[in-house]
């Protein structure tokens, strides 16, 4: 599928923010209805009341609700007490976002990380994805990046999505050492990223690869879903998504 190149929104998507986001259990309100009780379809087939079945009724009353999915939970002292350890989670409207440029011909974390600048194709996304912000000084979420002493570079990219702050920690933008070729900086902090997005410059098709985490990303990183940008020299992207093998399958389709 290739499109051109939108927003932040597919990262977002990988995030798990939008309308399929979990809510606490002391955010949730309570659902009352009524149906007649010849609607449901075993109760009429039956003809007499014998506890109504509670994925027929709901499908009566919320029909955009997937009561397929849905187990009838015990009451026991353990379902309370999953709730209770739910309900203490929280939500976090701040998220960090790795963004790591791979240019032609490079197959390796070790190579990515070593990009020292942006190519052309890579400036020209980051553009879509947030604004780039002054990191010393910065009073929003800047996701553990130093605001006050530039160690970790002196700009970043930032933007807001409905509700939600997003800080990325783009390879190019944060401090390259030389000297140290597996650029501990840039991967102490894209590597504790769990969405990291790779951008592939365009490569006239004459080198092509296919990404994947266990292959091309050897470290024991926190990420958990790669959303890989396939640039190409017409300025469309597609956006394919790896994750590993313990990540649910998860949207758009």
């Amino acid at each position: 599928m290739d499109d051109q190149v939108d927003s932040a929104e597919s990262v977002v998507t990988a995030l798990g923010v939008g309308p399929t986001t979990p809510a606490l259990v002391a955010t949730l309100v309570t659902l009352r209805g009524s149906i007649l009780e010849d609607a449901v379809a075993s109760t009429a087939r039956h003809g007499a009341v014998r506890g109504l079945p509670l994925k027929e009724v709901l499908e009566q009353v919320v029909p955009e609700l997937s009561a397929s999915c849905l187990r009838l939970a015990l009451s026991t002292p353990k379902v309370t007490e999953q709730l209770l350890k739910l309900d203490e989670q929280g939500l976090s409207q701040k998220h960090k976002v790795g963004v790591l440029l791979c240019r032609a011909g490079q197959s390796t974390e070790e190579e990515m990380y070593n990009n020292e600048e942006a190519s052309p194709a890579f400036s020209s996304f980051l553009e879509l994805l947030g604004q780039q912000v002054l990191l010393k000084g910065f009073s929003k979420y800047a996701a553990q990046l130093d605001t006050k002493t530039d160690s970790t570079g002196t700009h970043s990219l930032y933007t807001e999505y409905q509700d939600y702050e997003i800080m990325f920690h783009v390879s190019t933008m944060l401090p390259y050492m030389p000297n140290n070729p597996q650029q501990l900086l840039r991967k102490r902090h894209i590597g504790n990223d769990i969405v990291t997005t790779v951008f592939r410059d365009p490569c006239a098709g004459r080198l092509r690869c296919v990404f994947s985490p266990s292959q091309n990303i050897l470290s024991h990183f926190s990420a958990r879903v790669f959303v890989i940008v396939r640039s190409s020299l017409q300025r469309a992207a597609a956006l394919p998504c790896r994750a590993m093998k313990d990540v649910p399958p998860f949207g758009p389709p």
